[in-house]
């Protein structure tokens, strides 16, 4: 009984050691004491030097460290979790212990924020979507994470849609809106990637009416030619409305024809795709799906100021929430108003004051009325926040065309849409729930 007893504690202390942060040099029986030096759980980065500090085993303080045996496996070379065992087998016994190194990826581009275990982590591309992405990401710094990693996927995932819904260039190998474009009464296989992103355009541009067009290529094909005519060569005129007219009996979205099953797309003669009032809202999206999958803490995309996607909370403010600024289409002030935005909050802008040219001190912006065929301008920018970037970014494009009173009550009409409005005289204008909701000051 007495050596069922000893064995049974033996066993208790065991799993007490392996289990102890401290390491208190407790006898585990009679005058013999083993324990670990140091923590239990340890990390290191990729080839940062690891030092085990050993051991003790003394028996009434004579040392007994030759009959223990360690499997010491740690390559600090290789990103993992090792587990290295201590085995003490003296005076027929047989004691165990155990402790955990996990070596982490060395995070490139990261900082450590100040009394937290949280890194953020920074990226932008300049190359792509004719405009500035910036990513920051926060993240435990003992999870296993790879920076690198996530940025390349990220450009990946950038890249590729830069390059399918590029209207104005081709490149090798892919199959692209220009190439689309060129040759639209041909019948073209294209990627699922770019058939998604097509499909998507033309099945949710239904719920703006008429408010927004994919097929309106060859009408903002020619604004778009007067502009840079203007920019480029100070030859700064209006498009006539005869050419504007004869360009929209091309714009019919019923006239594009997708086949589901092949993954085609066969236009009418003439007929031009223009995704520009949906790609970077749509590349967003596929850029949140992906951090989704992630042990991330929080994440802030900003993809060219326009289209800023948030997930997770803040690693700094008691509220967890985001805080950002909306800019000042006049540039009077570098923002107008700051707002309070949380997980999968995302904020999207339109505005007259980027893409634009002047015609005897009229401003014409990029935005084109389907209806119209002209640039209206009813206001100055309008800022919506939602929970989906890519329709998002299609309903703030659509809403731009709009008057004021009518995208307040397109707004109001959608639950969880929320917008403010910048007006010609500098007057603010919401929707029902945004000043409750999400604004933080007004400026």
């Amino acid at each position: 009984m007495k050596k069922t007893f000893s064995l049974i504690l033996l066993v208790l202390i065991s799993m007490t050691l392996i289990g102890c942060k401290n390491n208190n040099p407790v006898p585990i029986y009679g005058d013999v004491v083993f324990y670990i030096i140091g923590d239990l759980e340890q990390y290191i980065t990729e080839n940062e030097d690891y030092n085990d500090l050993g051991f003790v085993a003394k028996d009434n303080k004579a040392d007994i460290s030759e009959y223990v045996s360690v499997n010491n496996l740690v390559d600090n070379s290789t990103v993992g979790t090792y587990t290295i065992s201590y085995t003490l087998d003296y005076q027929d016994k047989i004691t165990t212990l155990t402790k955990t190194v996990h070596v982490l990826y060395l995070n490139a581009a990261c900082d450590l924020i100040p009394g937290t275990n949280t890194l953020e982590c920074y990226k932008n591309w300049s190359s792509y979507l004719h405009t500035v992405v910036t990513v920051k990401i926060y993240f435990n710094q003992y999870e296993n994470i790879n920076s690198l990693e996530v940025f390349d996927e990220m450009e990946n995932i950038i890249s590729l849609y830069h390059k399918l819904s590029d209207k104005y260039n081709t490149y090798d190998g892919f199959v692209n809106i220009n190439t689309i474009n060129n040759n639209p009464s041909s019948t073209i296989v294209i990627t699922k990637e770019l058939f998604d992103l097509i499909d998507f355009t033309l099945e949710h541009q239904k719920d703006v009416s008429n408010s927004f067009n994919a097929s309106l290529g060859p009408v903002i094909e020619i604004w778009h030619d007067y502009r840079e005519n203007c920019l480029t060569n100070q030859i700064c005129e209006v498009p006539t409305m005869a050419d504007l007219e004869n360009a929209s009996n091309y714009t019919n979205p019923k006239d594009v024809i997708l086949d589901y099953e092949n993954y085609t797309i066969t236009m009418k003669e003439n007929m031009s795709l223009d995704l520009g009032g949906v790609s970077k809202g749509y590349i967003s999206k596929k850029l949140v799906e992906y951090l989704n999958t992630l042990p991330l803490d929080g994440y802030l995309i900003n993809n060219g100021e326009s289209n800023i996607s948030i997930g997770g909370t803040h690693p700094t403010r008691e509220n967890g929430l985001f805080l950002l600024a909306i800019t000042d289409p006049t540039f009077a002030l570098p923002y107008y108003a700051t707002i309070y935005l949380s997980d999968g909050d995302q904020l999207i802008t339109s505005g007259d004051y980027q893409q634009y040219y002047l015609v005897d001190d009229v401003l014409y912006h990029h935005i084109i009325n389907n209806v119209t065929l002209m640039p209206e301008r009813y206001f100055r920018s309008v800022s919506i926040i939602y929970n989906d970037p890519a329709l998002g970014d299609l309903y703030s494009t659509a809403i731009f065309t709009m008057t004021i009173k009518d995208g307040q009550d397109f707004v109001n009409s959608i639950i969880g849409l929320e917008a403010i409005w910048y007006g010609m005289d500098g007057t603010i204008y919401y929707s029902d729930n945004f000043e409750d909701t999400y604004l933080d000051t007004l400026y």
